[in-house]
């Protein structure tokens, strides 16, 4: 074995070694082989390491731990599994090595596990069992072809959304809003001596203001047209709409009609927050993002089916049972860490055994 592992160890060194294009030959030379495990990262990957080799190539054993072998082939794809940024460091032979060293390692814990029968462990089939389900949908799903959207559909796209590709300016304004306007004399002096501090206006809102949602949102208004909006009044937006700075408020008092308590007269104090230039984006501009959008909608909602199709298709080939009265006996306790309780279901019932 020792000398078995001795000479994979050499070769496997010597293959990983190059840097040069793989090369049809009689014998593929192990440079030649190393460097597709050697990728550069900033080369764009085929999908699968494996294309860029010779048949020959992809066989050749790179290393052996008992009855597992590590071929060329395997250990491209491990080495293309990498993060593409830290990929280019496996053009040094002691990453390579390391990488080959972890492979021996877990091979060698494996089989040790297998001996000790931890393989037969509730929790280790449930994790097979999870991870095998999410490889075969990852399978599924990369078995299905993007979809075509055609210059109809992505128009039909822009024509029903044109509202978010034209738009009207917009500002954003803080306000304070009070009962009286004597008191909302003293609250605009208060804050114009404190222009530049937004916390201080929030915190003034928060205190002062008699608007419903002023302790949630700092009186905030967030974004409105220079027509007002429902929680805008129309006098507020006119007034926001002349400031042309962050930050900056309204030197006077604006008295809205239908803006205070109980939808009342009210008193603002106007603060801008920020501002957003009008909008409008053609359709030539927004025709790639939209056919993106549209492919990654449709791509993801074809998948979906597939997937239904496939369970539907094994559920009907497979006997699925269910013992409702079980299920419906399991308590879930609240405390963290504590485990579900468990009761029995009425009657004794239980699953049937299943047809032999």
């Amino acid at each position: 074995m020792t000398t078995r592992w001795s000479a994979a160890a050499a070769l496997a060194a010597l293959m990983l070694s190059g840097a040069c294009k793989p090369k049809p030959a009689p014998r593929p030379s192990a440079s030649d082989a190393g460097a597709v495990a050697a990728a550069d990262a900033a080369t764009p990957q085929p999908r699968d390491p494996c294309a860029g080799l010779e048949p020959a190539q992809r066989d050749l054993v790179v290393a052996q731990v008992g009855d597992q072998r590590l071929t060329l082939c395997d250990f491209a794809r491990r080495v293309n599994s990498q993060n593409p940024y830290l990929r280019a460091r496996f053009n040094a032979p002691e990453q390579r090595r390391a990488l080959l060293e972890s492979w021996v390692d877990t091979e060698l814990l494996a089989a040790e596990a297998q001996h000790r029968h931890l393989d037969d462990e509730p929790e280790v089939r449930r994790a097979v069992t999870i991870q095998l389900a999410r490889r075969l949908e990852q399978s599924v799903r990369e078995g299905v072809n993007p979809p075509q959207v055609t210059d109809a559909e992505v128009r039909a796209y822009y024509d029903a959304h044109r509202a978010d590709y034209e738009t009207d300016a917009q500002v954003r304004a803080s306000q304070i809003v009070l009962r009286t306007r004597e008191e909302a004399e003293r609250a605009l002096a208060d804050v114009r001596a404190h222009a530049d501090d937004d916390a201080y206006f929030r915190a003034q809102a928060r205190e002062r203001s008699v608007a419903p949602t002023a302790r949630t949102d700092d009186g905030d208004l967030a974004f409105f047209p220079n027509t007002g909006g429902a929680s805008v009044p129309p006098e507020v937006a006119r007034a926001a709409f002349t400031l042309t700075r962050a930050g900056e408020v309204f030197p006077q008092v604006v008295e809205s009609a239908h803006g205070g308590p109980d939808h009342g007269p009210g008193f603002h104090v106007i603060r801008l927050t920020a501002r957003r230039e009008p909008l409008h984006r053609t359709l030539e501009d927004e025709t790639r993002r939209i056919r993106n959008l549209l492919t990654r909608q449709r791509l993801d909602a074809a998948q979906q089916e597939a997937m239904r199709a496939l369970i539907a298709r094994l559920r009907a080939a497979s006997t699925v049972q269910i013992d409702e009265a079980a299920l419906a006996n399991v308590r879930v306790r609240a405390t963290p860490g504590a485990p579900a309780a468990l009761q029995a279901p009425p009657n004794g019932g239980s699953l049937p055994a299943p047809p032999r």
